[in-house]
């Protein structure tokens, strides 16, 4: 195994934008963690190659070149280089890293780009986008490492932007020319709130109730995970089918299959469980709601975090029953993409971001008690690769993904329709619950997997 080599890529000039030496960061894009995908595939990388598709793509994209920083108050991205990595393995198999094809891993690390020690992301010199190519004798593994204030697609659920940017980078790698517009970086800045409006909004916000110093959240992340394991589970396009079926039986009003999977999992918790699920925080893309304050092609997080109660308001909890819990979870949807409760949702949400950055302090994404954290991926596609992986898992926090694809006599083929989930649950239900899975399942396709109405 040769030593990893480190190549810096920065934009082909002029960029998009135009001379600007810096892009201004609103509150709400001050998610500041990363996002690590890995995509594996067969055959190899010309890094040259690549390296040249890199500096076109942050010809269009070259804030994701840029480093944070923040001076009085305002935060900020300059331009600069990225550097990408890579590393020959060619007499490993990339088996010896991912565990079968699930979409979810538990440790992508020795395939990550690592910073240098000592690398500091505010105000210091750590890139915001880090590449690995790594080449194993069977495939070739791309990892990329990028921070939410570029739009990620962790936490702040907000993927358009990162899969943009990947869907970019394999067309100029492919030397196709990317037919759709380029993104734009004026941000909108909502106002400041009244102390009314905060004091309204905040207990719908649970994922912005706790903050930590960034030095202590790894050691609060560790704690946190101490008791959890990973639950895995592939839905299959019959399975979800049926399910949906089921639960939309009368027709009375649309329901996405997304909303009576959410309600299938919440009902398969509170069945396990003393304490039952009585919220569920729904990570929502709105650039599609037609507001003045919206433009669909930004480069930033569009997102918020909807409340999922009975009434949508903070005394309210989830109906105990799977159809009025999918019920619930769809009305909270619609309701929150008002325009003006969307806006002021934003404006409260962008403030306590921009306080809690100011104070040097970042949110702590752990469980809440009766709460269920959803951030689904499901509509986004990263083109170019047979397979992806990515690194995360947290208490309660559920995440379905398209499936990867499955090898078929030397063929990748796509599994139509197929999900797979991922959340973490405590270990003493674990096995529990995988067994109720199983049973479900086994039977959906011929009855309801409980009665819809407990």
């Amino acid at each position: 195994m040769s030593p990893p080599v480190v190549q810096y890529v920065v934009p082909k000039g002029p960029t998009v934008l135009a001379g600007r030496e810096s892009v201004d960061l609103p509150g709400y894009d001050l998610w500041l963690h990363f996002v690590d995908n890995v995509h594996a595939f067969d055959g190899s990388i010309d890094v040259e190659r690549f390296h040249d598709a890199l500096a076109s793509t942050l010809q269009i994209y070259p804030h994701a070149a840029g480093k944070l920083c923040t001076t009085g108050g305002r935060w900020f991205l300059t331009n600069s280089g990225l550097a990408v990595e890579a590393e020959d393995r060619k007499e490993e198999l990339s088996t010896s890293f991912i565990q079968g094809d699930w979409v979810i891993q538990d440790d992508l690390s020795p395939l990550l780009s690592q910073p240098p020690p000592g690398a500091i992301i505010v105000n210091g010199s750590a890139s915001l986008v880090r590449f690995k190519i790594t080449t194993f004798k069977d495939r070739t593994c791309l990892a990329v490492s990028w921070h939410h204030t570029l739009a990620g697609s962790e936490m702040a659920g907000d993927a358009v932007a990162l899969c943009r940017f990947m869907q970019t980078l394999s067309l100029f790698y492919q030397r196709i020319e990317p037919d759709f517009s380029p993104p734009t970086f004026d941000k909108h800045q909502y106002r400041i709130p009244d102390p009314f409006t905060s004091s309204d909004f905040l207990p719908l916000m649970p994922h912005l109730w706790v903050s930590y110093p960034f030095d202590e959240l790894e050691a609060k992340y560790a704690e946190a995970c101490e008791d959890m394991g990973n639950l895995r589970w592939r839905f299959h396009e019959h399975h979800l089918h049926a399910l949906h079926s089921i639960l939309s039986a009368n027709e009375e009003g649309y329901l996405s299959w997304h909303d009576c999977l959410t309600a299938y999992i919440v009902t398969l918790l509170n069945h396990s469980m003393p304490r039952p699920i009585r919220m569920v925080t729904n990570v929502a893309n709105f650039r599609r709601v037609e507001a003045h304050y919206i433009a669909s092609n930004v480069a930033g997080n569009v997102i918020q975090n909807v409340c999922g109660t009975f009434n949508a308001i903070p005394t309210g909890t989830l109906p105990s029953h799977m159809r009025g819990i999918a019920i619930a979870v769809r009305e909270s949807i619609v309701r929150c993409r008002h325009r003006m409760f969307l806006e002021d949702w934003m404006a409260v949400a962008s403030n306590i971001m921009l306080a809690t950055a100011n104070a040097g302090k970042s949110f702590f994404f752990a469980s809440r008690p009766g709460v269920m954290t959803i951030n689904s991926n499901v509509a986004y596609e990263f083109s170019g690769s047979s397979s992806s992986t990515l690194l995360t898992v947290g208490l309660f926090y559920f995440r379905p993904f398209k499936s990867n694809p499955t090898l078929c006599d030397g063929t990748w083929r796509p599994r139509k329709g197929s999900v797979d989930v991922s959340m973490g649950v405590p270990r003493v239900i674990k096995a529990k619950l995988l067994d109720r899975l199983a049973l479900d399942f086994d039977t959906i396709l011929y009855q309801s997997p409980w009665d819809t109405e407990l």
